[in-house]
């Protein structure tokens, strides 16, 4: 959908963050990352103009169609500092009930640390799937492994009630907010005492070279940790699940059939058909992942995607498949063929290429 920015005449094109806290759809830890990174860039730029929003929630910030950005909208209510005071005189109080800050809500003189406080809600919001609870935090590492407990400790100096030792600046949030993310542990050690989201922070650290070096007891452990991952399918841990996926599509192309062929028939699933939530089903990068898996696996990978992928299409009706459906299968199938490591044994893939490729141009 397109929405239209109250303050200027400009069209944004995607759908609110509400649609999917509403969704009951836990995005991705890098999404979220990505998405809050840029807002709070938008908030540095509006108060280093002497502008507060004033009015920082899900409803206001959009998400791109492919969800690579996060834009801040409806700057409409915003103000510069001057008539704030004016306003802050007379007594207004504007903004929204559950997302304004204590000094909001009190009609007090506001700065840009009122967004900050906003934007720590709407993170909370955003990875829980509802407000924090008013009798007190509730922290959302230990609900979520997948959850650094340094993203708890950054929206606890959001919510600081006493402005002056809440976080002071936008370019502050973005800083803690990367460096959340951050992890110099060994593998070896994330392997038996690490929590999800150390594991996928070390894991994108490495190429399938490096991976392919690891002692093979450790590579082992990380598809095991895979598997617990998918057997149990915790729906709070789906975006991790096929994070965790995605790597491993990279990182495994390399290892014995038997150990790759597990990952790849669960990146066909988890990228095209997984529920993500009510509207939102299979994940992009999993299927980006597969696409550049099928362009550089060599003989044995290769026979493992041409396997695995032949067996997601066994039982599919490629009429009744979505337009994006049709496209990406197209691109992975284009990939196997034109990879060097096609096998003779597949000379009859012309014929599925041109299924596929018709179907996904009706």
């Amino acid at each position: 959908m397109k929405i239209r920015c109250s303050s200027a005449s400009l069209l944004v094109e995607g759908r609110a963050l509400r649609e999917v806290v509403e969704a009951d759809t836990i995005p991705s830890l890098d999404r979220a990352r990505r998405w809050f990174t840029q807002v709070a860039a938008g908030l540095d730029h509006a108060h280093s103009k002497g502008i507060v929003h004033r009015d920082v929630k899900p409803d206001n910030i959009v998400i791109s169609s492919n969800d690579e950005n996060a834009t801040l909208v409806d700057f409409g209510i915003a103000l510069t500092a001057d008539d704030l005071n004016a306003l802050t005189k007379e007594g207004y109080v504007i903004g929204t009930k559950g997302y304004m800050s204590p000094e909001q809500a009190n009609g007090e003189e506001l700065d840009g640390r009122t967004d900050l406080y906003s934007l720590g809600i709407t993170l909370y919001e955003t990875l829980s799937g509802h407000l924090p609870h008013p009798g007190g935090y509730q922290s959302l590492a230990e609900k979520n492994e997948a959850i650094p407990p340094a993203i708890d400790d950054l929206i606890r100096d959001c919510l600081v009630q006493d402005r002056q030792s809440r976080i002071q600046s936008a370019l502050d949030f973005i800083k803690r907010l990367r460096s959340a993310f951050r992890t110099d542990v060994p593998l070896s050690t994330l392997l038996t005492e690490g929590r999800l989201h150390e594991l996928v922070a070390a894991l994108r650290q490495i190429s399938a070279e490096e991976f392919s070096a690891k002692p093979r007891g450790q590579r082992l452990l990380v598809a095991n940790r895979l598997k617990d991952l998918i057997r149990t399918d915790k729906p709070e841990l789906r975006s991790a699940t096929a994070d965790v996926i995605e790597l491993l599509t990279r990182l495994a192309r390399f290892e014995p059939e038997a150990d790759y062929h597990p990952i790849a028939t669960a990146a066909f699933e988890w990228g095209f058909d997984k529920s993500y939530g009510p509207n939102w089903h299979g994940n992009q990068e999993v299927r980006t992942a597969l696409v550049d898996s099928a362009k550089g696996v060599k003989e044995i990978g290769h026979r493992v995607l041409s396997n695995a992928f032949m067996q997601f299409l066994a039982n599919k009706d490629l009429r009744q498949l979505a337009g994006w459906y049709m496209h990406d299968l197209r691109l992975i199938v284009m990939a196997l063929l034109a990879n060097p490591a096609c096998a003779i044994r597949l000379m009859n893939w012309p014929v599925h290429y041109d299924r596929i490729n018709e179907a996904s141009h009706q």
